[in-house]
């Protein structure tokens, strides 16, 4: 029945829970849309009206939208009966099933509910409630798999929604073993290609180019707005390279991309060079444009420019007009020579020095240099780890953004802290250190200690914990027959390879999901075998620095 607000008294003795606005402000929408859902508890007060014993906030949230009324439940209930009834109430409430609240949801909109309204009903902002509306599209026999199951996070279950259901039913039937779903893995292969709005440098709104906005993705984050058109995007940044090229204020050229390098690849006779200050139309200097090709995942479609200089700078006798050719080095333009003059008078602080003096103070420092790095009282521990680190990113683009947090423009050096170095040291190391397999090894003339970096490093940070399972489809139709039987024998109970498949086919889905453990290789490698050395900085000159084995 109908009872009107202004009867309702509430229990002096009533437990309340914490008070959360957002939480309040989606009831308030809810029960401004729907009105109360769920009658509220009360008894009849002796003195007249009702005394509230459950749904305290159902009932503030409807005076603060205006109801004169809600449903009400009326039991005849002593002081220490409404006591219990209020425990029982809270305690025994269960949340609701999140696969049924999408399957709810998208039964709403079926009848006709729009999207806003859908959410007010139910409380929710219409973000929240867009979302909750591409979870209902996943698959119903994935929705099944997660009903009643901790669910993966929600940016993997938005990449899955989004994917054609044929496409999800397959990788779920691949990654569906017995202890349960990787729903990672179904993700990975429902992942559509698409690149980010932030590496067009066209201007978007006049493109063609669509970018849809994914409501999984972090707001303001490179994913949040991304384009299936893979095709349009890269003509469109093409067309604005080459506008740059034609029509920008330095001379510049189209060069193809170094996936190696993740650089434009250099013709012969081109460096590339560091330069900050702008290039000028009469500059030898040029700026050199690559584009990543579309079948880069990662980067497809980025923009990547350097400045470049030729090699040699033998004067040309005559120079053609400028031209902007993206199929061919151009020729250089050079100033015709001026007749001598007298040099400018220069501050008495400016010094003049010779090449010949330079290389000798070249000399000069690079001992003073090694000495300083040598002295355990110059090196201390911090400065010798930046050291090394800035060593190891100079030179290399693709890590210049981690050098200048340690070096700034003007050339002055921080220490960071040992937290914050860790993780500089760390970003380095995962862009650069790569596993090369055995059998490739001989492809690249390198040096077996070059190749066992990454393996010591992995061992150093434990990386085979990361490491996810192989006893998958995908991997195990890589394992020869007498291999799996060895494994199913070391990884399984007695009882169980007694029920083992003959067959290796059969062998093979078999043992799908049956070894989590199994980790086939662990990183780690022989260690580098080097004669024994002295080193006279090091004491006296007798002491030896033993052998790394």
């Amino acid at each position: 029945m109908l009872i009107a607000l202004d009867d309702i008294q509430e229990n002096g003795n009533m437990r309340r829970a914490a008070s959360c606005a957002t939480a309040d402000a989606a009831l308030e929408a809810s029960i401004a849309a729907l009105g109360v859902l769920q009658p509220i508890l009360v008894r009849p007060d002796p003195n007249g009206g009702y005394i509230l014993i459950a749904g305290y906030r159902r009932v503030a949230a409807a005076r603060r939208a205006g109801l004169a009324e809600v449903p009400a439940e009326i039991r005849l209930m002593g002081e220490l009966e409404s006591e219990a009834a209020q425990a029982a109430e809270n305690v025994v409430r269960l949340p609701v099933e999140p696969v049924d609240l999408w399957r709810h949801i998208d039964s709403l909109i079926q009848a006709g509910y729009s999207l806003q309204s859908a959410g007010a009903s139910l409380g929710m902002s219409d973000r929240h409630i867009q979302q909750i509306s591409i979870l209902s599209q996943i698959a119903p026999r994935l929705l099944d798999a997660m009903t009643g199951k901790q669910l993966p996070s929600w940016r993997t279950l938005g990449v899955i929604a989004q994917a054609p259901h044929d496409q999800q039913i397959a990788a779920f039937e691949r990654h569906n073993y017995p202890h349960g779903v990787t729903w990672t893995s179904v993700s990975a292969e429902c992942t559509a290609h698409r690149i980010p709005q932030d590496r067009a440098i066209f201007d978007v709104a006049t493109s063609g180019v669509v970018f849809d906005e994914d409501l999984f993705a972090e707001p303001g984050s490179p994913e949040q707005f991304t384009t299936g058109d893979i095709a349009g995007f890269m003509a469109a940044q093409l067309a604005a390279v080459q506008d740059r090229i034609q029509n920008g204020d330095e001379p510049a050229m189209l060069l193809e991309y170094s996936p190696m390098a993740q650089l434009p690849k250099l013709p012969t006779g081109w460096v590339f060079v560091e330069r900050k200050e702008p290039l000028t139309p009469r500059s030898k200097h040029k700026r050199a444009y690559a584009i990543v090709p579309a079948n880069d995942w990662m980067d497809a479609g980025r923009v990547v420019d350097v400045v470049i200089k030729p090699a040699t700078t033998a004067k040309a006798a005559a120079a053609p007009a400028a031209t902007h050719n993206t199929d061919a080095i151009e020729q250089e333009e050079y100033e015709p020579e001026l007749p001598a003059e007298e040099p400018e008078a220069l501050p008495d602080d400016v010094c003049q020095i010779t090449k010949a003096g330079y290389d000798m103070l070249a000399d000069i420092r690079n001992e003073a240099l090694h000495d300083a790095l040598r002295s355990p009282l110059r090196m201390a521990p911090d400065k010798a780890g930046v050291a090394l680190l800035i060593a190891y990113a100079a030179g290399r683009y693709d890590l210049r953004e981690i050098l200048a947090t340690i070096v700034s423009p003007e050339g002055t050096i921080t220490i960071p802290d040992a937290a914050t170095f860790a993780a500089l040291v760390g970003e380095a190391l995962a862009r650069t250190i790569n596993l090369t397999p055995l059998h490739r090894q001989n492809q690249v003339s390198r040096s077996t200690e070059a190749y066992n970096a990454a393996e010591w490093i992995g061992a150093i940070v434990n990386a085979d914990g990361l490491m996810p399972r192989v006893d998958t489809p995908e991997f195990l139709s890589c394992v020869g027959g007498r291999t799996l039987q060895t494994l199913a024998h070391d990884h399984l109970p007695k009882a169980e390879t007694a029920e083992m498949p003959a067959k290796v086919a059969d062998l093979r889905r078999w043992l799908c999901g049956r070894m989590p453990n199994w980790v086939p290789v662990h990183f780690g490698a022989p260690g580098p075998i080097s004669d024994q050395w002295k080193n006279p900085r090091y004491g006296n000159g007798d002491v030896e620095c033993p052998d790394t084995r």
